[in-house]
């Protein structure tokens, strides 16, 4: 049985979450080799076995994505010099077309006070991200890979995934520790919740802010590698 720790990041929800709280010029940073050695050092862990991001990249066909999708496999190549690792799934596009006659519609709205081109959410839809996710953490918990899971995720879609884990768990008659972390603010309306079923680990604007100013390292997580080691 391997001790250490798993991180997992729900890629597109804690950037989302990350921009909520923190604004888009932390979030863009993305610095999840940092945040991955803090949660694992957090739970008490002096070993990451491994880092991954699941996450849909844009695609640079569509049109008006090449410029995003550019930019998050430049971040995610640097992350993977640092050990993490990308799993991708996919983005679903569809059209807005209209109601009565089908005929397409734009996308994008022009504010009549600036006339900055807005684009309208909901043009595309990630898929499968939950399922590779889940399957990350379950082949890891039979094969006992881990015996810490940080998932970095406020989705309350993986509450029966948490579920599951611990009976697989329970079954091998092991020690283990279920996590979610999450950034936290004190704005208005923003929901501040752990995944059903794990202990909440809360990432405030101090905090996160040394994983931005923190320099990235070539170090890899994996068996045998400390935690005080891959944070540089």
């Amino acid at each position: 049985m391997t001790s250490g720790c798993l991180v997992l990041v729900d890629g597109w929800n804690h950037y989302l979450a990350t921009r909520a709280c923190f604004g888009p010029n932390v979030a863009r940073n993305f610095p999840i080799d940092r945040v991955a050695a803090h949660v694992a050092a957090e739970a008490g862990e002096g070993v990451l076995t491994d880092v991954v991001v699941v996450m849909a990249l844009p695609d640079q066909k569509q049109p008006g994505e090449e410029p995003e999708f550019l930019t998050w496999r430049k971040r995610l190549r640097g992350l993977h010099n640092s050990g993490v690792r990308h799993v991708p799934a996919k983005f679903r596009y569809s059209n807005m077309s209209c109601s009565g006659c089908g005929g397409a519609l734009d996308r994008k709205i022009t504010c009549p006070n600036c006339e900055r081109v807005n684009p309208v959410a909901g043009r595309r839809k990630e898929k499968g991200a939950d399922i590779k996710l889940a399957a990350l953490a379950l082949n890891g918990a039979w094969r006992q890979d881990y015996s810490t899971l940080v998932l970095l995720s406020q989705d309350s879609d993986f509450g029966p995934l948490v579920n599951q884990l611990k009976e697989v768990h329970l079954q091998q008659g092991r020690r283990y520790a279920l996590y979610s972390a999450f950034p936290v603010c004190d704005r208005s309306g923003h929901e501040h919740r752990a995944v059903p079923g794990t202990r909440p680990m809360r990432l405030d604007a101090e905090t996160y802010g040394t994983f931005v100013s923190r320099p990235r390292t070539s170090n890899r997580p994996g068996k045998g590698t400390a935690v005080g080691t891959y944070t540089g």
